[in-house]
C-alpha cells in the first residue's frame, strides 16, 4: 500500500487553507508539497520530524549513522 501525505507550507498559505481560501496557480507549485511512503510508520516518523522542525529557520544535518543489527 502507498500513503500519501500533502502539506501546505508558509504562514499565509497554511491561514488560507484553515479559512478555506483559494490557492493561487503558484502557491499550488510552490507552498504545497505531496510526499508518498510505503508504509504508515514512514509516514508517522516524516509527520514527527516535520513537527519538530515548525519554529526552525535553517538545518544541518551533523551526522549520519547506518547501524546493522543481526
Amino acid at each position: 500500500m502507498i500513503y500519501r501525505l500533502k502539506i501546505v507550507f508558509g504562514k499565509e498559505q497554511v491561514n488560507k487553507f484553515l479559512t478555506n481560501e483559494i490557492f493561487t496557480d503558484d502557491e499550488l507549485d510552490i507552498n504545497i508539497k505531496e510526499y508518498v511512503f510505503n508504509s504508515i510508520e514512514e509516514r508517522e516518523s516524516f509527520v514527527s520530524g516535520i513537527t519538530e522542525a515548525v519554529g526552525w529557520t535553517d538545518f544541518v544535518i551533523a551526522e549520519t549513522v547506518a547501524e546493522f543489527t543481526s
